[in-house]
């Protein structure tokens, strides 16, 4: 599972808020718009009905109305606004507008006194209503009249779209200026946490002992306490190393004295030697891969090319060719007298059991992978697993394949890889290595 940077999920969170804010926000100014436009709607047909009632009259029981209505917009046939005038659910007028409709809508009529507005379907298109029924006098006969102005919803469609086309693009503008902000201070915000990053990676590589800057409060006691945690490790490491040469000194000088003692019987002589190596294997395996986890990263090219060179001196009289393919760099955390010590064993092994080539190899497969090849005799592969063997006395095989190979997988075990032997290509043995990528 893919885990998420600190500034990914910052960035992510934000997001979320922004996607879930923004369309709410304008679901909010748009619901508070069509509010206010319907209301706008409601106060214009009012005024309209009020002026459609100021030009009604009734002289001796006859319905007069001007022929030109002070709202122009009712004189237009179509225009999208209509007036219509009943009673008792009679129509008694209608206006001009209403010339082209082949049929009277039936109208809701309030009480007297009271008014109405509503939004209703016509034929098929949305109009909205504003009815007011009025008593009038005529012969000391009272009769209610009831006055309806019609408009097309057509208009406040228009009006509500216009907003929502603006509304929408300054949301989108506003989007974008926050997730500008958004990711400058983010960028900001964090940009202590990648220096320390980027420092803690420098180190780890060897381009620097400590962590170095001034950081922000919360950072500067994680700066401090990593450091003291460098220091004390470097001063363990130094401690550790002084305190084995120390003991390998006070071993090694006894068994010299011992040694050099012409009263030794020559069969305690052998027996002192293998003393010796063991003392020596030991204190190596001791000291490979003691690291805490700082180890620096040791760029395998410029090694192994000084391992070559020097190979190519001690077995001149061979005239091998040694070559070296990386193409891609790489690098290995270690300590670099153990990662000497390592390749030097397998590449004085592959020389010494070579006849005219040697290839060293470097890929990564999911794994740093390391392949020293030779075009020697190989080795058997009934002898391969006892090589590998922990315990078992390698000095006893040919020159070419054996010699330092316990001392190679001991190290190759403290760096936490694997060794495997193999046929070559080239006739010989391949040693294979593999080290998790770092």
């Amino acid at each position: 599972m893919r885990k998420w940077s600190l500034k990914g999920r910052s960035f992510a969170a934000a997001m979320l808020v922004l996607v879930v804010f923004l369309p709410l926000t304008a679901l909010t100014l748009e619901k508070a718009y069509t509010n206010s436009l319907t209301q706008s709607m409601q106060d214009q047909l009012r005024i309209q009905n009020l002026g459609l009632i100021s030009e009604f009259e009734v002289v001796n029981g006859v319905i007069q109305m001007p022929e030109t209505l002070f709202n122009n917009s009712l004189n237009i046939p179509d225009s999208g606004t209509y007036a219509l005038i009943s009673m008792h659910m009679l129509p008694l007028w209608q206006s001009e507008s209403t010339l082209h409709w082949q049929k009277l809508p039936d109208l809701q009529r309030p009480d007297v006194g009271e008014e109405l507005f509503l939004s209703k379907q016509i034929n098929g298109r949305t109009f909205f209503q504003f009815s007011y029924t009025a008593e009038f006098e005529d012969r000391s006969l009272m009769f209610p009249v009831t006055f309806h102005i019609l408009m097309e919803g057509r208009l406040f469609d228009s009006e509500l779209s216009t907003f929502r086309y603006t509304l929408w693009q300054w949301l989108a503008f506003v989007a974008l200026l926050l997730i500008a902000l958004l990711a400058f201070s983010l960028n900001a915000a964090l940009k202590p946490i990648g220096d320390l990053v980027r420092q803690i990676s420098e180190v780890e590589s060897g381009k620097q002992r400590r962590a170095e800057g001034d950081f922000p409060p919360e950072l500067e006691h994680l700066k401090a306490s990593l450091n003291h945690l460098l220091d004390s490790e470097q001063q363990q490491r130094s401690r550790y190393h002084h305190s084995l040469g120390d003991l390998a000194h006070n071993l090694k000088t006894p068994l010299a004295v011992l040694k050099g003692n012409p009263d030794l019987p020559l069969s305690a002589k052998e027996p002192l030697e293998q003393i010796e190596s063991i003392i020596a294997r030991q204190l190596k395996r001791a000291v490979a891969g003691i690291g805490s986890g700082w180890q620096q990263t040791e760029p395998l090219a410029p090694l192994l090319n000084k391992l070559i060179k020097a190979m190519s001196k001690v077995h001149a009289d061979k005239q091998l060719d040694i070559q070296l393919i990386d193409p891609h760099a790489l690098s290995l955390p270690g300590d670099q007298t153990d990662l000497m010590e390592l390749f030097g064993n397998l590449l004085d092994n592959a020389c010494k059991a070579a006849q005219h080539q040697v290839k060293v190899s470097l890929h990564t497969n999911e794994q740093l992978c390391i392949d020293i090849e030779d075009d020697g005799p190989g080795i058997p592969a009934e002898k391969r697993q006892d090589l590998l063997s922990r315990g078992t006395r390698l000095d006893s095989y040919a020159s070419g394949q054996g010699i330092g190979m316990a001392v190679v997988s001991d190290l190759v075990a403290a760096y936490n890889g694997t060794l495997l032997i193999r046929d070559s290509e080239l006739g010989g043995a391949r040693i294979s290595l593999r080290f998790p990528l770092p």
